[in-house]
């Protein structure tokens, strides 16, 4: 009798986890997926402060010498982008607005990238070559790429950011933060775009690390500023003058 009972109670007790399991499978697809927005924010700042020997030099343009500033835009992250071994290539050899013709004047230094190893992709920290070309667009998708963000479209124009939030219904721009009610609140992995010039288009990109609704204020880091190095701007006023909008991620 206890054996029957156990095997009575042991079968309603699996019958009912079931139905839980089921519920769970049945409401998953109810859920938002998860925002990319943390994990970018993370990378971005991570590149910044690492202290990493290798991950250091990616700080500075120059011939991949830690702390090297020769201004010749050779950079890590159109390397990465342009590294033909890389399953992430994006189909370009010669730079888009580089300083120099990139035979021997860039150096190399380690990086992760996903290589073939024996015939399979592999994550493999291994050699990769400095290419010369303006490189804010190209570090801000390396962060979205890590970050587990959807990079379809994304090139090394830094209006392309502009472009593929208004594709995906992600473009958020200044007046939108300055809304008296309901203002857009600029969110950590999103890319901010700049324009320089007035032609309503981005020509520079950073990534938000955090933002004061409050005070209408954004930490961010950029690459390929007036300082030609990686830099952490921190209290920018996400409604100045040269700012044009927000970008957000989409999950991969």
């Amino acid at each position: 009798m206890f054996a029957k009972n156990t095997a009575k109670t042991t079968a309603v007790a699996g019958t009912a986890l079931a139905m839980s399991l089921g519920s769970l499978v049945m409401a998953a697809p109810a859920q938002a997926a998860t925002s990319p927005g943390p994990a970018i924010a993370k990378q971005a700042l991570g590149q910044y402060t690492s202290t990493n020997a290798e991950v250091q030099k990616r700080k500075f343009e120059g011939d991949a010498k830690d702390g090297d500033t020769e201004k010749n835009n050779c950079n890590f992250y159109t390397g990465f982008w342009t590294a033909k071994a890389n399953l992430r290539w994006d189909r370009t050899s010669a730079p888009r607005t580089g300083t120099i013709t990139n035979h021997q004047a860039c150096g190399t230094s380690k990086g992760y990238m996903y290589i073939k190893v024996n015939g399979v992709w592999k994550k493999t920290w291994t050699s990769v070559k400095w290419t010369s070309r303006a490189w804010c667009a190209d570090f801000a998708k390396y962060t979205w790429y890590w970050g587990e963000a959807k990079i379809t479209d994304l090139n090394a124009s830094a209006d392309s950011f502009r472009l593929y939030g208004k594709k995906n219904h992600t473009w958020h721009t200044k007046a939108e933060v300055k809304r008296p009610t309901n203002p857009y609140k600029p969110k950590p992995g999103d890319v901010v775009s700049y324009d320089n010039n007035g032609d309503g288009k981005a020509d520079h990109v950073g990534v938000v690390t955090s933002y004061n609704s409050a005070r209408k204020m954004y930490h961010s880091v950029e690459g390929n500023t007036s300082l030609e190095q990686l830099t952490y701007k921190k209290d920018q006023r996400a409604t100045a003058g040269r700012v044009i909008g927000f970008t957000s991620p989409v999950a991969r």
